[in-house]
């Protein structure tokens, strides 16, 4: 990550390239960040990290918080796990939660027919946010509220990893949707329609229908580019190794603790000699036990 003036100047710029190509009459500064982790493993669910962010100030009813993890923020993939833990716990610490409080969904929606695109689909090199110009106006953003949604291993099996893996973003979307639906003294779900849904890579997802009409823009490296999506991979990845770490002491066989569901070559070794438990994924696993 590199942070120099700002260090939210990618997500400024984000939102300023695209209110100029799309000619948006209004530029409501929300973005709505997303990174999963455990699309490549072998065992255990598939999790996605939703953030909203916007500007310091914009949601009066949001006591804005210390950020001192922000320093912290990169591609998770590029962190120690000592780095990733100790980020993830000021966090969880600045935003009063712990691990079993954390805004969380596995449930709905339960399948893919709630799913739908988006209007808008929206592509960028990682080279427009490396070698850009510095917007017209720089300011501080704030993740507002974040969610985490989870497909199951037999999800997996009955969907194929990429509709489990936007089943997992759709419950976490669900979850930040009805959070300021409900919300009273919130201004967020009045404009929530306008955030800007901003992903790493260049596939896009289907999603709930109360976010069809948000644009969807996906960047190459937008996990190491903007913070906002630094954040996203850190909490979904310290969230499912903790958990994966807890399966060991239900499945010690397997080693999870160590591999934390990937399919390392110990792990299918350990596969091919005494099979599989509950979380493991059986279409990634025909070559190496037998039903």
């Amino acid at each position: 990550m590199n942070l120099k003036t700002n260090i939210f100047q990618n997500e400024q710029f984000l939102l300023d390239t695209i209110a100029k190509e799309q000619k948006l009459k209004t530029n409501v500064p929300l973005i709505i960040s997303i990174d999963e982790v455990g699309r490549g493993c072998v065992a255990g669910p598939v999790l996605s990290c939703v953030s909203l962010w916007t500007l310091k100030g914009y949601d009066p009813s949001f006591k804005t918080k210390s950020q001192k993890w922000v320093s912290y923020i990169d591609d998770s993939k590029k962190l120690s796990e000592k780095k990733r833990t100790q980020c993830f716990d000021l966090i969880l610490n600045d935003y009063d939660y712990n691990l079993s409080s954390i805004p969380f969904s596995k449930l709905n929606p339960n399948n893919l027919n709630h799913l739908v695109p988006s209007n808008t689909k929206l592509h960028y090199k990682s080279d427009l946010f490396i070698n850009k110009k510095n917007s017209d106006h720089l300011n501080d953003f704030e993740c507002i509220y974040f969610s985490l949604g989870e497909a199951s291993s037999q999800e997996v099996d009955e969907f194929n990893i990429w509709n489990a893996l936007q089943l997992a973003i759709a419950r976490a979307l669900t979850n930040l949707y009805y959070f300021f639906k409900s919300s009273s003294e919130s201004n967020i779900y009045p404009n929530l329609n306008q955030a800007i849904i901003l992903m790493d890579g260049k596939h896009f997802i289907k999603v709930p229908k109360e976010f069809e009409k948000n644009i969807q823009a996906t960047v190459t490296q937008a996990d190491g580019l903007f913070i906002s999506v630094g954040f996203s991979s850190i909490i979904a990845k310290v969230y499912r190794d903790t958990f994966m770490i807890y399966q060991d002491s239900l499945y010690p066989s397997f080693g999870f603790s160590g591999h934390k569901g990937y399919g390392t070559p110990k792990h299918l070794n350990i596969i091919q000699n005494i099979g599989i438990c509950p979380l493991h994924r059986k279409s990634f696993l025909t070559n190496y036990y037998s039903n």
